[in-house]
């Protein structure tokens, strides 16, 4: 374009590039109006100007108007730049921005600056409100130390969580705690930020960031917890809270090597006064009982309520059983002491039971199921009194459970088997049977005799059912091996007093029977004690002659020990007594074991049955038997306990020793009793 010769009019003088024009509400310059501003300024730069296209878009365009010369005549370059994406950008910008503001406005979020070097803060106005600090003066310091106002407790809190920021810096700052206000009060605060600046060693400089009071919210979350942890009635812990502190009780005895009481308080007489005069009167005494146990400990040591009119009560840094003891009695004089409920004297008193950690070495749980059983013990004793748990007598129980339940997966696992010892006629030198005795062949201890495992039995409904299956049917399989190789000798077996006494024993042996049909009943014996066996002798009586009826024989086991009747034995069907090992040991050297020995086989002789001596351990023994008419024995002297596959080589092999052969060859006849036994 070329300039024209007239004046241009000089407008306000105003940069061009700061001027931004609402095209909305106000019509773009004419041309004229623009190459007057020109002229006036010399040039226009940075004039935005927003076009339409042929296609109906609306571009932003920057104008600029520079003089140039062409030819000799001044003329003006023109220039066009498309900003059409710059704007929106723009744009999107200043809308974000007056999102967030209005939302820190609505939120109330007060803005932060932290200098991590001087360790000052300084907030914009609301954050300042938040901390209870005044606004600032004319020219005085907006700055304040980062731990004014907060808490003790609480300053340990932002350290940690400013170091844990530090160390990872793509997690925000953030922390929550209380802070207190000049005037008075406090306020819980949580603050978010980020680390923006570092300094020219690379450690941060700066960390900016928001609060937000959270005050009714901690209110409500402590009510909730208190709901969640605490004793709706008597503002106690409750159960949950109660082993919280159970636990830390029990760390710190540990740590501190000191005694934690364990005391579950039941009350007594609690119930019919709650039926006399209603849950009401029952839940204003509970609360009076809450507080005298409250009054009655130290500020150490905490009770909770698990419900109802039951309490446990935790007694920390004991020193030994005896200073529980005395606090325990303190409680118990405390809950004794009368009440009035509606104008009535009441009296309730209080059985505890307690145990102390780490002498009884339990979970949490078990601890309180133990002061539980404590308590019971105390209620049982007569009320109004406490009990100690006996730790070393649990443990012996917990020990005794769980050796229980290795011996029933040994049974399971096949890892037990049936020994035969012999049973031998002194007299003709003959194998006349053999007694079958359990082995226990432990993956680790090795071979375990009975005396390590069968008292386990005793007392346990299942294992003495396990076991004495497995004791019948596995003397039934053997037998049957024995017979396959030519070897019909009875093989005994002994009976436990809880299989004998119970209802049908006598169906259920030949149940038994009945499952290994080619073994004669009358190869299977069984043996039992005198004291099993008087114990409601007329069940035994019945179920001993209804096996006796199958062929079975039956012999008195360790006779000469019990305290038996002979009226009461002649009532029971027997082929054989065994005489006790014990009179077999001493009676060549104690001359009252030897009148025992004797009379015990003169009393097998007179009831005509057989008598067989256990123990026999030497070969003076069994001549001293021998002449005192007892043939059958059994003993480490002959043979100790050997497997089946053992004993059928043995059984074809033995031979009685010289000494017994040659006092056989010169004995006198045999009584007729005895024969007829034999």
């Amino acid at each position: 374009m070329r300039r024209g010769s007239r004046p241009w009019a000089t407008p306000a003088r105003k940069p061009w590039g700061a001027r931004w024009w609402n095209w909305a509400s106000t019509p773009p310059p004419t041309r004229a109006a623009l190459l007057e501003a020109a002229t006036a300024e010399g040039q226009l730069v940075g004039y935005e100007l927003e076009l339409t296209t042929r296609g109906g878009d609306k571009r932003t365009v920057l104008q600029s108007m520079s003089p140039i010369e062409v030819n000799g005549e001044a003329c003006w370059l023109f220039g066009l730049h498309d900003i059409t994406e710059r704007k929106q950008t723009e744009q999107r910008v200043r809308e974000r921005e007056e999102l967030l503001s209005l939302t820190i406005e609505a939120a109330a979020l007060g803005l932060w600056d932290w200098n991590l070097h001087s360790g000052e803060v300084t907030g914009d106005a609301r954050w300042r409100v938040m901390y209870g600090l005044a606004p600032v003066e004319p020219g005085a310091s907006a700055a304040v130390h980062w731990a004014s106002g907060i808490t003790p407790e609480d300053i340990d809190v932002v350290t940690q969580e400013l170091r844990r920021h530090l160390q990872e810096p793509h997690k925000p700052f953030d922390v929550t705690c209380e802070v207190l206000a000049p005037q008075g009060g406090g306020r819980w605060i949580r603050s978010v930020g980020k680390v923006v600046a570092y300094d020219t060693a690379g450690q941060p400089a700066r960390m900016v960031g928001m609060s937000i009071d959270v005050s009714s919210q901690r209110q409500q979350e402590r009510q909730l917890e208190r709901m969640a942890h605490y004793d709706a009635l008597t503002g106690l812990p409750n159960r949950v809270m109660l082993e919280r502190r159970l636990r830390a009780g029990m760390e710190h005895s540990r740590a501190r090597g000191q005694q934690l009481g364990v005391a579950y308080l039941d009350l007594d007489g609690f119930k019919p006064v709650n039926d006399r005069l209603g849950h009401a009167a029952g839940d204003r005494l509970l609360v009076v009982v809450a507080e005298r146990l409250k009054r009655a400990l130290r500020l150490s040591d905490s009770v909770a309520r698990l419900g109802g009119d039951e309490f446990v009560i935790l007694l920390s840094g004991l020193a030994h059983a005896e200073e529980c003891e005395r606090r325990l009695h303190t409680v118990m004089e405390s809950v004794a002491a009368p009440y009035t409920l509606d104008g009535e004297r009441v009296l309730v008193t209080a059985s505890i039971g307690y145990t102390l950690y780490p002498d009884d070495e339990a979970d949490a749980d078990t601890l309180l199921r133990h002061a539980d059983q404590a308590m019971y013990a105390a209620k049982q004793a007569g009320r109004n009194r406490f009990h100690g748990f006996d730790a070393a007598e649990e443990r012996a129980r917990q020990l005794r459970r769980e050796q229980c339940g290795e011996l029933l997966r040994a049974l399971q696992r096949g890892e037990l088997t049936l020994f035969l010892q012999p049973k031998v006629d002194m007299r003709l030198g003959t194998v006349v049977g053999a007694e079958a005795l359990a082995r226990w062949q432990h993956p680790e201890r090795g071979l375990l005799s009975p005396v390590h495992f069968l008292h386990l039995i005793e007392g346990h409904t299942e294992l003495q059912m396990r076991f004495g299956e497995w004791v019948v049917d596995t003397a039934l399989q053997q037998i049957a091996r024995l017979m396959a190789q030519g070897l019909e000798l009875p093989v005994s077996i002994n009976i436990t007093p809880e299989h004998l006494h119970r209802r049908g024993f006598a169906d259920w042996m030949a149940l038994r029977l009945a499952q290994h049909p080619a073994v004669p009943a009358r190869l299977l014996a069984i043996e039992l004690t005198e004291s099993a066996a008087l114990y409601d002798i007329d069940h035994v009586a019945r179920e001993l002659t209804r096996l006796r009826a199958l062929g079975m024989q039956i012999s008195f086991d360790d006779f000469g020990t019990g305290y038996s009747s002979l009226a009461y034995l002649r009532r029971l069907p027997m082929d054989h007594l065994k005489l006790d090992r014990s009179f077999v040991a001493g009676m060549l050297g104690d001359a009252g074991d030897r009148a025992i020995v004797q009379g015990v086989i003169g009393l097998a002789h007179s009831f005509g049955c057989g008598i067989v001596a256990e123990g026999v351990e030497t070969v003076e023994q069994g001549l001293a038997l021998l002449q005192m008419g007892c043939h059958h024995a059994q003993g480490y002297c002959i043979a100790m306990p050997m497997p089946v596959e053992q004993f059928m080589d043995w059984a074809k092999a033995w031979q009685a020793p010289a000494p017994w052969r040659a006092t056989s060859q010169a004995a006198a006849p045999v009584p007729p009793a005895a024969a007829i036994a034999a």
